[in-house]
């Protein structure tokens, strides 16, 4: 929720990419997220892609998380080990309707 095409993706807290398309996987239902990295980045393998807010309130961004493998990622490779965002929202409805 909340991440759109144009998005920044960063890398130990640098951008490094931007978020180029979303689609929902109709087999899955699960959201595909299409990034541009830069060419000079070289992400492995077990990295992992966590969705995460700037600030308080903020815009949504893709931040990168590095693994120690020696395989490389290439063009069109999949990360598949992902965290979703936190909902601020659905949390603050759960602690205030009694949910927490």
């Amino acid at each position: 929720t909340g991440l759109n095409v144009g998005s920044r993706v960063e890398l130990a807290g640098v951008p490094i990419g931007k978020v180029v398309a979303i689609q929902l996987e109709p087999q899955s239902l699960l959201a595909r997220v299409r990034l541009k990295i830069q060419g000079d980045v070289e992400l492995t393998d077990d990295v992992i892609a966590s969705v995460k807010t700037a600030g308080l309130i903020g815009d949504k961004y893709i931040k990168l998380t590095p693994g120690g493998s020696d395989l490389a990622l290439q063009d069109g490779d999949i990360i598949s080990e992902t965290e979703s965002a936190l909902d601020l929202e659905e949390l603050i409805s759960k602690y205030v309707f009694g949910g927490v």
